[in-house]
């Protein structure tokens, strides 16, 4: 089994994007083959050991965070008659932003349709969820819906191929469908995979107390929506510690053992 794992890493998001793969890779005990996805403007080569040569690079650009954000379908579904993923049995997105900081395999995302449950689903979104209310919106769920309400992170999904480049395309079709009143939800990408998995609930659902990365960790970097975000000196660290396991800390490349 091959597993596929995307990583939207363009602009300052790229450090994180680097600090991502080299601690999944860190801590995976697993015994799968795993595969890297790096959607970047930059090059990762020269910032990872040469030995990696499951990270595979594709060149993509944005001008401003929302392009970037909204991005993701689009650049998964390039992936689906692709060379490069042609051997890929599941594919699963994680936001370039999420760390890792504890040994895990793949069985605890592992599955053919998969969501996360927001942390906030238990927090100050338990009552009130936070799903699209514009009735006008591809993303709508209404106050009064009879189904069950999980809010679900932006920042992970995944499955078997087949079903993501499914969900992708739905995607990209909502997105395209709300663009052409000039519509663009309030919580972005995030709104339209609620909607989709409110309508068609995985197959599985990661709960909070079983996610065992840390979404939305930015390692103290501040401002990171800014894609102007001089990020030169984390750049110059990675690379100089390309061959050693590293963490992102008080805005910091700090450097572990050797890999």
């Amino acid at each position: 089994m091959k597993i596929g794992i995307v990583v939207l890493a363009t602009n300052a998001y790229f450090v994180l994007g680097i600090r991502f793969i080299k601690r999944f890779m860190q801590f995976y005990k697993g015994e799968q083959e795993i595969k890297f996805f790096c959607f970047s403007n930059i090059d990762p080569k020269d910032y990872l050991p040469e030995y990696y040569n499951f990270v595979e690079y594709i060149y993509t650009t944005n001008d401003n965070w929302v392009e970037g954000t909204n991005l993701k379908f689009k650049s998964i579904m390039s992936l689906e008659y692709s060379r490069i993923a042609s051997d890929v049995d599941y594919l699963f997105y994680f936001d370039a932003d999420t760390n890792v900081n504890k040994e895990f395999t793949e069985e605890w995302f592992i599955g053919d349709s998969v969501a996360g449950q927001h942390f906030a689903d238990q927090d100050w979104m338990k009552e009130i969820k936070g799903f699209e209310r514009n009735s006008r919106s591809k993303a709508y769920i209404p106050f009064n819906t009879t189904l069950t309400q999980v809010y679900t992170y932006g920042a992970f999904w995944g499955g078997s191929k087949e079903w993501v480049m499914n969900f992708c395309r739905t995607m990209i079709e909502w997105q395209k469908a709300d663009k052409s009143w000039g519509y663009e939800p309030g919580n972005n990408d995030e709104a339209y995979s609620n909607a989709y998995f409110h309508y068609n609930p995985p197959s599985k659902l990661v709960l909070c107390k079983d996610f065992s990365f840390v979404i939305s960790h930015k390692g103290g970097i501040e401002n990171m929506r800014d894609v102007n975000l001089d990020v030169s000196e984390l750049k110059r660290d990675l690379r100089k510690y390309k061959n050693q396991n590293i963490n992102i800390e008080h805005g910091k490349v700090t450097a572990d053992r050797n890999i």
